[in-house]
């Protein structure tokens, strides 16, 4: 990964984990639904920022190198449509 859009990814990830951890507790606490929903919505935020760190930095690091031939073109092309096909579920 380039290493600009690697550190972006983990610290969302650390951000998720805090948020991970705060949403159990205020549901362990059963505190009111608005405040845990936007904890919820703040994860699935980061999580989203994750998702495009990774993907940016793949099509920087393995872009070139993988549409350079027909062949790792067509794969490279499919792999592409499958991750971004499975991150609209």
């Amino acid at each position: 990964m380039l290493p600009d859009q690697k550190a972006k990814a983990l610290a969302a990830l650390k951000r998720l984990d805090g948020l991970s951890k705060k949403v159990a507790t205020q549901m362990d606490e059963n505190e009111h639904c608005p405040e845990i929903l936007r904890n919820v919505l703040a994860m699935k935020g980061h999580l989203d920022g994750v998702q495009e760190h990774i993907l940016e930095s793949h099509m920087h690091t393995c872009a070139e190198k993988n549409l350079s031939s027909p062949k790792d073109k067509d794969a490279f092309i499919k792999e592409l449509l499958t991750v971004i096909g499975l991150s609209k579920r």
